[in-house]
């Protein structure tokens, strides 16, 4: 097949959907399909996958403008780039229901484009992908283009489901394919230190809930409970987070380290005894999967993602942006045994290995293009 990804890439944007992506387009070439991207913080040129190149094109827009600027441009410059190439595709794939996926329907409604599109949003819940259609105005207009021109919505994460029922998005094809994650050769654990080790990764943003992290660990402080945690990441809360981490004392105990290579991630997740996600809202979070494919139990919050699949077995769940639950949950973690630590962290890597192997997603998803193709050639 020939796939044109609507979506942008690392190293020009290091995201969890980013790197969902690459995953993607790095498996999808393994099986042999024809693979470009499109996205608007993405260069012009070609990029490297393991021994193959693709082509990138960038799609151009004006910030400068406002919305209406930024979103007119948006769609002009997809305009133009789509009447030059999708003769060379089969079937487009845009991750996020978002200018990229709204571009593209109305170009489908007009009769610019005929190809089958899938879209994929990227959040559920909080500023997601449903806030931004809620958001834009005359966005009933847009949602009946979405309804009848997107061939396929992919849910990632079971809470998108609900947000697209609340929008009225009904009449694409819907299938639950969530996130997947390349397995590496098993991290074997046999001793923990006396102090737990906890670790976060990721952009530090608002959404993930690390100022609620911080407070309740300041809680569990005055317990006399042992920890530490290591922040490994960078974002437009750093900075704000610095500061309160000194007002609270927790400078010896928590640890920022930056943005690491994937590699120097994987190393860290190595070393530490629990994965904590406190976020407001999410997809179904990369970093989770991650640290659940090292061997690592996880603490997360109750918002449709990853903790569906989570129970005693693999870790602990708790409310976003609530402090005293969080405490509790850090209780709870922190009172475990070290043998129960070590037999959660086998079965959250059973769980990555049967559920989110990134091979099988690749496939499944492809399984969905090839199907689409056919039923546009009837």
């Amino acid at each position: 097949m020939r796939i044109l990804v609507v979506a942008n890439l690392p190293p020009y944007v290091l995201g969890g959907a980013e790197n969902q992506v690459a995953r993607l387009v790095e498996t999808w070439i393994d099986l042999g399909h024809h693979i470009e991207v499109a996205g608007h913080r993405i260069p012009n040129g070609f990029l490297r996958f393991g021994n193959t190149k693709i082509r990138t094109h960038r799609i151009a827009v004006i910030d400068r403008a406002g919305r209406a600027g930024r979103a007119a441009s948006y769609f002009v410059s997809m305009a133009r780039l789509l009447r030059q190439i999708k003769r060379n595709f089969d079937v487009i794939y845009c991750r996020g229901l978002g200018d990229g996926a709204i571009s593209i329907c109305l170009l489908k409604a007009i009769g610019e484009v005929r190809l089958p599109l899938v879209a994929c949003p990227i959040n559920a819940k909080g500023a997601g992908d449903s806030y931004f259609l809620r958001s834009i105005p005359g966005r009933q207009l847009l949602l009946h283009l979405i309804n009848r021109h997107c061939n396929a919505i992919n849910i990632i994460a079971p809470a998108i489901m609900s947000d697209l029922v609340k929008l009225g998005i009904d009449r694409p094809r819907i299938t639950h394919i969530p996130n997947g994650i390349k397995i590496g050769e098993p991290i074997r654990r046999s001793q923990f230190a006396p102090t737990r080790r906890m670790i976060w990764t990721g952009r530090v943003t608002v959404q993930k809930g690390i100022d609620i992290l911080l407070n309740a660990l300041a809680n569990v402080v005055v317990t006399g409970r042992e920890f530490t945690l290591e922040i490994i990441g960078k974002g437009s809360e750093m900075d704000s987070l610095l500061k309160q981490c000194r007002q609270l004392g927790l400078q010896v105990r928590v640890r920022f380290t930056g943005a690491l290579a994937n590699e120097a991630v994987r190393a860290k997740l190595a070393e530490a005894d629990v994965f904590v996600l406190p976020s407001r809202y999410e997809g179904m979070s990369n970093a989770a999967l991650e640290a659940m494919e090292a061997g690592v139990p996880v603490l997360v919050t109750r918002v449709g993602g990853i903790d569906t699949y989570i129970d005693e077995r693999t870790g602990w769940i708790c409310d976003p942006d609530d402090e005293a639950g969080l405490t509790a949950a850090l209780f709870r973690m922190l009172d475990t045994p070290v043998a129960k630590l070590l037999e959660m962290g086998k079965q959250a890597r059973l769980l990555v290995e049967r559920k989110f192997r990134i091979e099988k997603i690749g496939h499944q998803n492809a399984d969905l293009f090839e199907q689409l193709i056919e039923a546009s050639r009837h």
